[in-house]
């Protein structure tokens, strides 16, 4: 287990310093008033799986740094595993509560589990002290609450990011296998209501993810900037005059041939003067990237077949690029799953047609500077005409909330976490199945020529964040937990 730095970042005066923000900034330093007195003289621990990548990871530095400004005393452990047995088996428990996979789990995988999860407890014990308030956060960890509680008198929160809408036999499978964890929790948190089972739902306390505005994946980018990012990630070749050098290891792309390359090694992208249709997200196959691709070879070969080519809409979609954007898989030694899936998608992408090849692009975005890497994230949805999250399940979707905050329209599945945030027709649409090959195409296409619509529907998503999703929102509803949770004990 080690104990995670949290750089310097923005301050709670820059984020007033925007009028769209000012209010919310105003109401959180209003309300946090009475719980921060609660807690006063308390370290919260948080504790999670990793500090790189993930929307936990993209979360605490924000939450800590606003916590820290207003004297609150907040830490960051991270659990450490060397055993491909613990890695196979947490990621068949986040796809179980997905509802995918068979849900069997023994105890030889409980043996796995509770090992790994002992063998991070001695460094926690050195650091937790009684009177403290300790957050664990998704499966990986979730072990630690009993063992912490043997020798050590503290409060202890479950924070659960995932989960599936429905019951079904998958899902109670692996409720049954996470049960004896959950009586050594004193209050569990979940991002929506349809996500908690049944059996905890009397201590529960519901708590969306949000985005901090102000980090590098959401800041704002002037047109020079972007199109610098583009350049030194390797996505754009030509450049006139850049202030800065290009990244260390550049972003590659999947080459006809199945090998990966530089983005314009074969033929350039044009990327500056396209519409762009983006899905940015792990290699997973709930997140639905092979199913878009289907949905995208079909509006191309549609326009083809029946569309006017003299109308400006068939060359709006003949011009239309589609990025699909995931970890590069040099940075990432513990998902074999996430390289099978990109494998799979490597070949559908080899099996198309020559000339529609350069016409989808699968960006492999470099891992080794978390700040670089945001920062691409944040020029290619910046650069993009439509966001697209095409999840089969989601645990939320903060993608949607990132694209919304930029004024980009969403195109969504009926995924919980996605609807949920998206209002269909007004801040983007929401294509119910994404597995609707014809349903998803039809969609594209739609927001693809009415350019106006997807201006309008901008302008309404940021709105719609600044509302509901941004860190001081969250920030209010886990003070308040933290003060009654110590109230109660």
């Amino acid at each position: 287990m080690q104990k995670i730095n949290v750089k310097a970042g923005a301050k709670i005066g820059d984020y007033k310093a925007y009028g769209s923000l000012y209010s919310a900034v105003l109401d959180f330093l209003e309300q946090s008033k009475d719980p921060l007195k609660t807690i006063e003289g308390s370290t919260i621990w948080m504790i999670n799986s990793t500090a790189i990548g993930g929307g936990v990871a993209e979360m605490l530095p924000s939450q800590m740094r606003i916590l820290r400004e207003l004297n609150a005393s907040i830490e960051w452990l991270v659990i450490e595993a060397k055993e491909e047995a613990f890695f196979d088996l947490t990621k068949r428990i986040h796809n179980a509560i997905h509802g995918s996979g068979n849900g069997i789990f023994t105890e030889e995988d409980r043996e796995v589990y509770e090992l790994v999860n002992r063998q991070n407890l001695p460094k926690a014990l050195e650091l937790i002290k009684e009177g403290d308030i300790v957050v664990v956060h998704d499966p990986q960890p979730m072990p630690l609450a009993a063992m912490i509680k043997k020798e050590v008198k503290v409060p202890i929160i479950w924070r659960c990011h995932i989960g599936l809408e429905e019951d079904t036999e998958v899902t109670e499978g692996v409720w049954n296998f996470l049960s004896p964890y959950t009586k050594d929790y004193d209050h569990f948190i979940f991002s929506l209501p349809s996500y908690v089972p049944k059996q905890l739902k009397q201590n529960t306390t519901i708590i969306p993810p949000a985005i901090d505005p102000l980090s590098h994946k959401n800041r704002a980018l002037q047109l020079h900037k972007n199109i610098g990012i583009l350049y030194q990630s390797g996505i754009l070749d030509e450049h006139k005059a850049i202030l800065y050098h290009r990244y260390n290891h550049l972003v590659r792309r999947i080459l006809p041939d199945g090998s990966f390359g530089n983005v314009n090694a074969q033929e350039d992208l044009n990327f500056l003067y396209r519409p762009i249709v983006t899905e940015i997200s792990r290699w997973d196959r709930l997140k639905g990237f092979k199913e878009l691709m289907q949905a995208f070879i079909k509006m191309k070969e549609d326009n083809l077949k029946y569309g006017d080519p003299d109308s400006l809409e068939y060359k709006r979609i003949d011009m239309t690029l589609l990025i699909l954007g995931g970890p590069d898989p040099a940075f990432v030694s513990d998902d074999p799953e996430g390289q099978l899936v990109l494998k799979e998608l490597t070949e559908q992408y080899q099996a198309i047609d020559s000339g529609l090849q350069n016409d989808i692009a699968i960006l492999l975005l470099p891992l080794d500077n978390p700040k670089e890497n945001a920062l691409i994230v944040n020029a290619l949805q910046r650069s993009s005409s439509i966001i697209v999250q095409n999840s089969i399940q989601e645990g939320f979707g903060l993608t949607a909330t990132e694209a919304m905050w930029k004024r980009k329209p969403v195109l969504v599945s009926g995924a919980a976490g996605l609807k949920f945030q998206v209002e269909h027709n007004k801040t983007g649409k929401i294509n119910t199945d994404p597995t609707d090959i014809e349903s998803l195409s039809k969609a594209l296409v739609y927001m693809l020529n009415h350019p106006k619509e997807r201006d309008k529907w901008g302008f309404n998503g940021q709105s719609r964040v600044i509302q509901h999703f941004t860190l001081f929102s969250q920030l209010i509803s886990w003070l308040e937990v933290f003060a009654k949770i110590k109230n109660n004990t």
